[in-house]
């Protein structure tokens, strides 16, 4: 009797908690994929664009964008449910885009809440907008219309994938932007022939953008963070050093054999290490060691690589193209007062005897001082163009 009794309420429980599961149907959701924030004509608003999928058992997937304006983050989407029949959820989000003119000001408030809503992961992309989020989140291209949302993720999932870009995650703006000595990048979109895609990389000091980094030059920052397994490049050379064996090659026709300003090799394959020190505190001053490990793909000059005597000199060419071109990237980033790389935190790190503060390395950093060795091995060889 008491089992039978104990199993009517272990049955009426269930029952009981069942019933207050609310029931969500596909077809009424709208899963947000990406959002975007620009600087409104009112002062104190936000305006805001929302991508999000909406779906009819008839007709395949569709993509919707719905602009607005408000106070806040929240209220555009408030506003937005308003125009829509479809229950607008984040729980699919992947990109959010910041307008240049809204990225100048400061971003901070918008990064904080996307961070503190339980339903949006950590590891949703953020990035620049150029001109302007509205004008990215709404661009279709010709070819075929796309939910730009996830467009905009997968392009810059391949980009992270392929090693070219820092990972520009939630996790990683909020962990830059809460460290001293160690400043925020993000990709810059734009609209380049018929096409979004990445035309450079935001900089900031604290939450403000401060410059845009060419992506040729990313590669100079990206190899000084984290260490790279498949990186890839392309490094300009002087033909100078090179024209005893251009001349004096019997397999090169005339044309090849016409001596060119500059010669460009694609490196690909990359594996990377880096260590920086202080050697210095008082200045301060760093000694950076970089070492590449790649293959050549692709070499506008069509030299003999079997031979490793001119192998051994295209290594050493390419020690000084990429240390003088990472020290001047180095040098553009003391002059727009940001810090990528994170030197401020090595320099805390050794730099003890006191508290160093955003402010204080504000100060410091214009006047650092670098030392950059780079040490490369061609491990393989590739095509020749």
């Amino acid at each position: 009797m008491r089992r039978t009794i104990l199993c009517i309420a272990v049955i009426s429980t269930f029952l009981l908690l069942s019933s207050c599961v609310e029931t969500n149907y596909l077809e009424k959701q709208g899963l947000i994929t990406g959002v975007g924030y620009d600087q409104a004509q009112e002062k104190d608003n936000i305006a805001g664009t929302i991508v999000f999928y909406q779906f009819n058992p008839a007709m395949k997937n569709l993509s919707t964008v719905i602009t607005g304006n408000a106070n806040t983050s929240k209220g555009i989407r408030l506003q937005a449910n308003l125009e829509s029949d479809h229950n607008l959820v984040s729980g699919q989000l992947r990109v959010a885009l910041y307008g240049e003119e809204l990225a100048k000001k400061g971003i901070s408030p918008l990064v904080d809440t996307l961070s503190r809503d339980a339903s949006i992961g950590n590891m949703i992309y953020l990035a620049v907008a150029s001109p302007s989020a509205e004008k990215i989140l709404s661009f279709q291209p010709k070819s075929q219309p796309v939910n730009m949302g996830t467009y905009l993720y997968n392009l810059i999932q391949i980009s992270i994938k392929n090693e070219t870009i820092p990972n520009p995650t939630l996790q990683s703006f909020t962990t830059s932007y809460g460290s001293v000595g160690k400043d925020a990048i993000l990709p810059q979109l734009s609209i380049i022939e018929d096409k979004v895609g990445i035309d450079g990389f935001a900089l900031f000091s604290d939450d403000r953008k401060v410059g845009v980094l060419d992506r040729e030059k990313i590669f100079y920052v990206r190899s000084l963070v984290n260490e790279l397994k498949a990186g890839n490049t392309e490094v300009e050379l002087s033909t100078k050093p090179f024209e005893k064996e251009i001349k004096e090659a019997d397999s090169f026709s005339e044309e090849e054999k016409e001596i060119k300003e500059k010669l460009h090799i694609t490196m690909d394959n990359i594996k990377s290490k880096h260590k920086i020190d202080v050697i210095d505190k008082s200045k301060p001053s760093f000694d950076i060691k970089l070492t590449l490990e790649s293959r050549i793909l692709e070499m506008t000059v069509p030299f003999n690589l079997s031979e490793p005597a001119v192998l051994n000199k295209i290594e050493k060419e390419m020690e000084k193209s990429i240390k003088e071109e990472g020290l001047s990237v180095i040098k553009e980033l003391q002059e727009k007062g940001t810090d990528p790389i994170g030197f401020g935190a090595h320099y805390r790190a050794v730099s003890r005897e006191k508290e160093l503060t955003k402010e204080m390395w504000s100060e410091i950093y214009p006047n650092a001082e670098f030392n950059l060795n780079v040490d490369v091995t061609i491990i393989r060889t590739g095509i020749i163009d």
